[in-house]
Order: C-alpha cells, then structure tokens, then sequence
C-alpha cells in the first residue's frame, strides 16, 4: 500500500483522504490517530487490525462513537493482498452497500 497512490485512487473516486504525515500524525500512537479522526469526523483507515479492534471495542463498550475505522489486511502473500486500486473500490463498494461505517469497524478485503 502506497499512500500517496492510495490517496490518489481515492481521490479518483471522489472521496477526500487526509494521509497522516499531512495531519501531523505519522508517529502518532493510535488512540492519538483514533482521537484526532473522532474530533475531525473522518474514518479511518489502517493495516493494524488488533489494536484499532481493541480501541473500537473499548469506545462502543464505554458508550463511546467514531466515525468508523476500516482495516486492510495484509498476508504474507502478496498475491492476496489489496492494491491501492482494490482499497479505493473496496471502500466505494462499502459506502455504496448502505452499510453503516460510523461506530463500526469493516474489514475492506471481505469488499473486492
């Protein structure tokens, strides 16, 4: 996953990413990345599946909203992972769908 393709890709399809180097998060911790979309109303996206699981868990279980966080999954095979076109149709699928992202966490590979 490139992130400036990724972006790119996005954009493409109308949607308006916010990369983290852009948001002064790169080497933010995760609740920080979690907290900083929360107050800007934006999902995220991520490849760290266990962690953001943990901190979805925590917030919904607390009572807690986010504006919803989507997971990439990566497997030790390439041949089965998303490119940057599949992650920016997987995530125009999803909005399509009708599908609730807001307090949920979607795995965007079920998504192709």
């Amino acid at each position: 996953m490139s992130y400036p393709r990724l972006a790119s890709q996005l954009r493409a399809r109308r949607h308006d990413p916010i990369l983290a180097g852009d948001a002064g998060l790169l080497s933010a911790s995760d609740p920080r990345v979690l907290i900083w979309a929360i107050v800007q109303t934006v999902p995220v996206l991520t490849r760290d599946h266990d962690d953001f699981e943990d901190l979805h868990d925590l917030l919904i279980a607390g009572g807690g909203h986010h504006p919803g966080i989507l997971v990439v999954r990566f497997d030790s095979d390439p041949r089965h992972n998303l490119s940057d076109r599949d992650i920016a149709t997987a995530i125009t699928k999803l909005e399509s769908s009708g599908i609730p992202i807001l307090d949920h966490m979607h795995v965007l590979n079920q998504w192709r």
